[in-house]
């Protein structure tokens, strides 16, 4: 009998045991993380990675500005299906390499947002630049993209740091 009840007290106390809370600089590294896996996933064409990355609901919202033009589409099976389509019509990764710095992180419970430099440099050498800002929500536990927003702009431009980062 004594034997059941300290296997049973030993059961109890595990139990119990809270899962240990993230530190502030924990919860900064998972969301860089989640950025810069998101941008690989996307680099490698891997609609799947890529994808596991993004919140699946209506309120995802994507929108780039480059000299190519303006782009803005919201709701997942937009941006989920305009990518998965780019992906299968251009299959070859992409061989540039980037650079994420001059990181600005903010986060709560379940509402983090993101915004960083970001620098490419493509196999010939040509350079381009962008801030970029990721807003993304809890779901069971995971962090998930909602929002991604990228401007690139002329290096040369010193005009550009509207969030004083640099």
């Amino acid at each position: 009998m004594l034997r059941f009840i300290f296997v049973l007290f030993v059961s109890l106390l595990f139990s119990c045991q809270q899962e240990k809370t993230p530190t502030p600089n924990e919860i900064k590294e998972t969301l860089k993380s989640i950025v810069v896996g998101e941008t690989y996933a996307y680099m490698e064409k891997d609609y799947q990675k890529w994808a596991s990355y993004w919140d699946h609901s209506a309120d995802v919202l994507r929108l780039d500005v480059s000299k190519a033009g303006f782009a803005q589409t919201k709701g997942w099976d937009k941006n989920g299906e305009n990518l998965e389509t780019f992906f299968k019509e251009n299959p070859e990764p992409i061989t540039s390499t980037f650079v994420n710095s001059n990181y600005l992180i903010f986060f709560d419970v379940n509402l983090a947002w993101v915004a960083f430099d970001q620098a490419w440099t493509g196999q010939s050498g040509e350079k381009t630049v962008a801030k970029a800002t990721v807003t993304l929500v809890k779901n069971a536990n995971d962090w998930k993209i909602i929002s991604y927003t990228a401007i690139q702009y002329e290096a040369e431009d010193r005009n550009v740091d509207t969030l004083e980062r640099e």
